[in-house]
């Protein structure tokens, strides 16, 4: 088979150059401030509502459809509008 479909949560792919991430959770939730200085990272929200902060000082609210793209370096941290899934993909540098 050429292709491989996942949906649950968690870390989905692992390849030699990215890493693609499933996350989600109920409104309120929220993605503790990190960063991932070895990655561009791609974040894009697939259900629900999620505001994502960058480096305390910018805020973004993704809906479904929309696509953040942010230097790994920036600290990131989220809180869950709504019942939310977002993929993040971490690219490697």
């Amino acid at each position: 088979m050429a292709g491989t479909v996942k949906q649950e949560l968690g870390l989905i792919f692992d390849g030699p150059n990215y890493k693609i991430v499933k996350k989600g959770g109920i409104a309120g939730d929220k993605v503790e401030k990190h960063n991932h200085p070895e990655a561009n990272v791609i974040f894009t929200v697939v259900k629900g509502k999620v505001n994502v902060f960058l480096n305390d000082t910018e805020s973004h609210i993704l809906t479904p459809g929309e696509v953040l793209h942010f230097d790994g370096n920036n600290y990131i941290q989220a809180t869950l509008v709504e019942d939310s899934e977002f993929v993040v993909n971490l690219i490697h540098k």
